[in-house]
């Protein structure tokens, strides 16, 4: 292979260099079953003296010197040699992982050169196994939170119903589409039906002798949102209607009795509509609560992965890095905290079991560049990921809300990563119709069932074939609210065993045609 090197006298020495600076380990056998060289990090992973080597270069000297130390484990030191000197001739490649002595954990990924022996590579991923551990623990602790939080939810909820039973009025919630919720057993009473139809969760106009009365307003009461009016209704007795609105849109009605305490039944009344208020108050305090967990274990990871990943570059590089380069990676760590701030601000927002009134800043700004930049931050989060990108076809400049496409795509982007064999391929490719501005995610990962296709988008549910992977199940479902606040939505096609390709559809509409030619995308990592 042609090579460059302006110093003659550097080439002498430059596999001594290569050895002695690398970070990981390297050793070449040859097909013969000898040493050929090792640098000094891997004889200081696997506890491996040079003056061995120079004593009998032969693989299964050094390797009987290493099991007789106990780097295999327990059993006879001559039969684990023999088992690993067999596998070392079939010349495959191998990839394992094995804990020394010391309790340091090294991968060995071997690389057969043909029969002319093989090469392997020693990593120190002791740091990188702690890491999981303790984020296995973080992922357990949140969703102990969450059950937490849904334990006093179903609390808060029965005792919403018992609160609505116990009342004399009668009480009837209907959401914003006028689709019946809820109604205690005053009301039940008062209407039979209402049972069927809570089944059912029937419109309003469906239920058979049932209706709410419109309300009397004056023209200087237009305005407000509560309203209270009285009727005689089928069992000849009068009721006092109060209808309120509820925070996702709805409306609640209360039918109070009246035909006897007519003009005793205000403060009870007024009693009553104060509860159902607190009651309110406090399920919509609990949902936000377990929605901010349920969103925070699964959104942060990415920011978190990208501070992590580029404060490891900069820490190990201290004094070698470039300025340009230096910049550009705590350019991207302030990226990431901002985006925090802004999930942070999002979800403090929330108060209902679904992610609505979210506010799209859209803007004209970079689009193909932001893409390419996500996936880059993705590719920098591990070295075990091999994402290629093609978004040539997109256009340079669109008018989108940054924060919103960047959460969508990161999710898909880590599924693609979390669900595949390390060093899979993952493609990202851009393509620009008459309608439509698509981004298109391919993975060789699990797959997912036809039979589950249709209920991946839904919160909380996970494919069967993630068992065993850590998630939450709510990437695609943000992915999919956040498309819709674009006008664009996501569709997936996928196979058992084969992987997966996710396509976002975005208006063409929002492309913006008068490219500023000085803003060139990023392309590569160095």
């Amino acid at each position: 292979m042609p090579y460059y090197i302006g110093d003659s006298d550097l080439e002498k020495h430059l596999l001594s260099f290569l050895m002695q600076s690398a970070h990981q380990g390297m050793s070449l056998v040859s097909n013969e079953m000898e040493v050929v060289f090792i640098n000094k990090a891997a004889c200081d992973m696997l506890g491996l003296p040079i003056e061995v080597l120079e004593e009998n270069p032969s693989l299964e000297f050094l390797l009987r010197y290493l099991a007789e130390r106990g780097v295999y484990g327990p059993g006879d030191p001559e039969k684990l040699v023999q088992e690993v000197l067999e596998t070392a001739r079939q010349f495959n490649p191998i990839e394992i992982e094995r804990e020394q002595p010391d309790g340091r954990i090294i991968r060995m990924q071997r690389t057969p050169l043909g029969h002319s022996g093989f090469v392997t590579i020693y990593s120190d991923i002791t740091d990188q196994r702690t890491y999981e551990a303790n984020l296995e623990a973080t992922q357990y602790e949140l969703e102990m939170k969450l059950e937490h939080s849904l334990d006093e939810v179903n609390y808060h909820r029965d005792l919403l119903v018992n609160a609505m039973d116990a009342v004399d009025d009668g009480l009837i919630v209907f959401d914003e589409n006028d689709h019946l919720v809820l109604a205690n057993k005053r009301m039940q009473d008062l209407y039979p039906s209402l049972k069927r139809h809570l089944v059912q969760n029937s419109h309003i106009d469906c239920i058979e002798g049932f209706s709410i009365p419109e309300s009397q307003r004056s023209e200087d009461d237009a305005t407000n949102l509560f309203s209270s009016s009285e009727h005689k209704l089928h069992d000849d007795n009068w009721y006092r209607i109060n209808q309120s609105p509820t925070v996702n849109g709805g409306r609640i009605a209360i039918f109070s009795d009246v035909s006897v305490y007519k003009d005793q039944t205000h403060k009870l009344q007024d009693h009553t509509n104060q509860l159902v208020k607190l009651l309110q108050k406090e399920i919509n305090l609990s949902e936000t609560q377990r929605e901010f967990v349920s969103m925070a274990s699964h959104e942060f990871k990415t920011p978190l992965a990208i501070i992590d990943s580029n404060a490891q570059r900069i820490q190990r590089k201290i004094g070698e890095i470039p300025n340009e380069r230096l910049r550009e990676r705590i350019g991207n760590i302030r990226d990431s905290v901002q985006r925090m701030q802004y999930l942070i601000n999002r979800f403090m927002d929330f108060s209902t079991d679904e992610i609505t009134g979210l506010k799209v800043e859209a803007k004209r700004q970079p689009f193909r560049g932001a893409l390419e930049k996500l996936c880059i931050s993705h590719l920098e989060m591990g070295e075990d990921c091999n994402i290629v990108w093609d978004l040539d076809a997109l256009p340079q400049f669109a008018h989108f809300d940054q924060n919103m496409l960047d959460q969508c795509v990161s999710n898909i982007l880590s599924n693609a990563i979390k669900y595949s064999e390390p060093m899979a391929p993952i493609t990202v490719t851009g393509e620009r119709t008459d309608r439509y501005l698509k981004i298109r995610v391919a993975d060789q990962g699990v797959g997912i069932p036809k039979s589950e296709m249709s209920k991946i988008f839904n919160k909380y549910y996970r494919a069967s074939t993630s068992s065993g992977i850590a998630g939450t199940g709510i990437g695609l479902n943000f992915a999919q609210m956040a498309l819709k606040e674009h006008d664009g939505h996501i569709e997936v096609e996928s196979e058992v065993g084969k992987g997966s390709c996710f396509t976002i559809f975005l208006p063409a509409k929002l492309a913006i045609d008068d490219q500023d030619e000085s803003t060139a995308p990023v392309r590569a990592v160095s």
